[in-house]
């Protein structure tokens, strides 16, 4: 990169200025040999300008944008370069004609530059490491489009499986045979087809981007990769538990001094939050005189070795008001109380939990510490042995214990509904879906009980 004060020369009359921060706020030009009149534009444009040390005194001007108009009949059009085919070793143009005049003409090449290497996400090379790439297409076309747990999974994905393989390649180097090896790699290693998929959808994403519009490769190598049959379909058990069972799950917890995982699991199981859900609630949420609890928020876990993330809740239609029934608000106002008590205990030693920056992160600290500066105090539901937030690994491999995962009470608290009369339309809202269809398909399960109902409907109807 060039230093601060360096120009991108536009042979024609074109100067810009490159700031230290590698932004640009105006062009400006000067009067060039045939007369024609100073240049601005005030749009506002963001790139960067690619360097090459250059070992002679003419060799720098290589990398110098060149905007050219002709004209053609009566129009003018205007043209410049915006690299090679890594296949054919051809140039690549960008061309629009119309223009009424030449300095028209220019003027809208001049822009369209600007808009193209603003689309380019600042990479314009012959060589780019795809590691820089997928930060600089994560920074500036996911994060500002998708929610940040989408963002967290890209992530998570990429420097874990495509980072380790390819991610020191250069993107123009990468062919279908090197995305391929990375699939079978999975598919070898016994991993998922729905996991592999995964991997496979940032690829093909991310490399599109890179055909168009950023036109670093001249095709997708992704594209046409197939995920091997031997990839074994992951297939998510949903079962019903049992009143019978979930005691003695509570039970076992209990006595292995697990007891406060309680409370998330009897969340999933009379309100049919999902864990996030659960894990996120706070005091503030529920409202003991309406019987009331409000999903606002939910926790995700971070990446390896980070804090969790505080997020909104899955979709629009997550975001809902939840009627509790009496066991449960038995369950919470005793769990409240004793909560109290120990914050009451343990006084500045007590652990405090907050939602820190733009991104959300939980940090947990002992109340001595004071609040830090723009953070917000949460006060969950779900906490541990000094105020600690519930530790999702530790649920999760406590009812894995027992053969059960989270979402099967969520599963549980649908199918008991819907087994009892409740309206679809009703569980679905309460559930948080957007479509009916999605409570009837996933979360309703053909009991033996209405199994033996729908028989005996025979002997009425027929």
């Amino acid at each position: 990169m060039k230093k601060a004060g360096s120009l991108l020369r536009l042979p024609a009359r074109i100067k810009c200025r490159i700031s230290r921060d590698r932004s640009c706020s105006s062009f400006s030009a000067s009067v060039d040999e045939d007369g024609v009149g100073r240049y601005a534009a005030s749009r506002d444009y963001s790139f960067i300008i690619p360097h090459t040390r250059a070992k002679s005194r003419g060799e720098g001007r290589k990398n110098m944008a060149t905007i050219r108009t002709r004209k053609r009949g009566k129009t003018w059009s205007y043209s410049f370069e915006v690299g090679k085919n890594p296949e054919t070793g051809r140039r690549k143009m960008k061309e629009k004609g119309g223009f009424a005049t030449q300095d028209e003409a220019y003027d809208a090449g001049v822009e369209a530059y600007a808009d193209w290497k603003h689309g380019n996400i600042g990479l314009m090379s012959d060589k780019v490491l795809l590691d820089d790439f997928f930060k600089s297409w994560l920074e500036n076309v996911v994060k500002p489009n998708v929610k940040f747990g989408t963002v967290y999974q890209y992530e998570r994905r990429y420097y874990s499986v495509i980072s380790p393989s390819i991610g020191k390649m250069y993107i123009q180097d990468i062919r279908p045979r090197n995305v391929d090896a990375i699939i079978r790699k999975m598919a070898a290693e016994g991993k998922g087809h729905d996991t592999i998929q995964c991997i496979l959808t940032v690829m093909k994403s991310m490399f599109k981007y890179a055909v168009y519009p950023a036109e670093l490769i001249a095709s997708n190598p992704a594209l046409n990769v197939s995920i091997p049959r031997s990839a074994r379909r992951q297939i998510v058990e949903r079962r019903v538990i049992s009143r019978e069972e979930l005691d003695g799950v509570l039970a076992g917890l209990q006595e292995s001094k697990k007891g406060f995982c309680r409370i998330p699991i009897l969340l999933g199981y009379y309100a049919g939050l999902r864990i996030g859900e659960a894990l996120g609630l706070c005091w503030e949420d529920i409202d003991f005189e309406n019987r009331t609890m409000s999903i606002v928020r939910q926790v995700r876990p971070g990446r390896v070795h980070r804090e969790p993330i505080f997020c909104d809740p899955k979709t629009p239609t997550s975001t809902r008001v939840i009627c509790m029934n009496d066991a449960l608000i038995e369950e919470l106002r005793a769990w409240k109380k004793e909560q109290a008590e120990e914050r009451l205990r343990l006084g500045m030693s007590y652990q405090c939990v907050y939602e820190v920056g733009k991104e959300r992160h939980m940090k947990v600290l002992p109340a001595v510490d004071g609040k830090p500066d723009g953070a917000i105090e949460h006060h969950l539901v779900c906490t541990r042995k000094f105020g600690l937030p519930t530790n999702r690994g530790i649920m999760m491999y406590q009812l894995r214990k027992v053969n059960i995962n989270f979402h099967s009470l969520r599963h549980t608290h649908a199918t008991r509904l819907i087994e009892a009369g409740a309206k679809p339309v009703d569980v679905a809202a309460r559930l948080g879906h957007s479509d009916v269809s999605i409570t009837q398909n996933l979360y309703s399960h053909d009991t033996e009980k209405m199994a033996r109902e729908t028989a005996a409907l025979i002997d009425k109807v027929m």
